[in-house]
């Protein structure tokens, strides 16, 4: 009766089962696996030299990879060129062939014979500012006025701000009330055909002049 209780017993029949399992392992059978592994026994791994090697190749292989893909791109753009180089007459390729620029076309209203003429100028088309002190330069050189530089340019809305040399001072002076009023209009109705700006204000030096002058350059300037 001791003899059946005991081998009744769940936890004698647990131990029987694990060395059976072991000695069946420790005689060459190989487990799958898919087999579960008996309770208190871990699976096998592999040396701890061996798997230090095997992340050391790993390494190694993307390092490579990667080093040669940079490479690769990087002899790629030395032969391709980001921007095009420039020269006088502007950007040329590698062709030697100049690739079209934006241009445009402005209407350039400038004081003739006691009036208004008017001449049509093309330009390379840039930022809103620069292409409102090209049009006024060229306002300038139109109406034989050389000595006189447009300094800044500022906008607002509907208002656009001229800062001008100090020669101009004294070009007003010299033309007097009408010519110097028609110059100014000229100036105005070329801001607003070719910009949409109804409004100018002149400035001499980044300040405004309230005297001196035949014409009222405190004033606001508009069509």
């Amino acid at each position: 009766m001791a003899r059946r209780r005991q081998q009744d017993d769940p936890i004698e029949m647990e131990r029987e089962f694990e060395e059976r399992v072991e000695a069946k392992f420790r005689r060459g059978n190989v487990r799958s696996s898919s087999e579960p592994v008996p309770r208190g026994k871990k699976r096998p791994k592999a040396p701890f030299l061996l798997r230090i090697l095997a992340w050391c190749g790993v390494i190694l292989f993307c390092f490579v990879v990667g080093y040669i893909g940079t490479g690769h791109m990087i002899s790629q753009f030395a032969h391709e060129p980001i921007t095009p180089s420039l020269s006088p007459d502007g950007p040329i390729n590698q062709a030697g062939i100049m690739p079209d620029i934006q241009r445009a076309t402005f209407s350039i209203f400038f004081p003739r014979d006691g009036g208004l003429a008017s001449e049509n100028v093309e330009v390379v088309f840039r930022t809103f500012e620069d292409n409102i002190l090209e049009a006024v330069q060229r306002i300038l050189r139109l109406s034989e006025i050389d000595a006189v530089v447009v300094l800044h340019v500022f906008r607002d809305i509907e208002t656009v701000y001229l800062d001008l040399s100090s020669p101009f001072l004294q070009v007003l002076n010299e033309r007097g009330a009408q010519a110097s009023t028609l110059l100014l209009n000229g100036i105005v109705r070329t801001m607003n055909e070719n910009f949409s700006l109804t409004r100018v204000r002149f400035l001499v030096d980044s300040r405004a002049v309230s005297s001196g002058v035949p014409v009222d350059l405190n004033a606001i300037w508009q069509l």
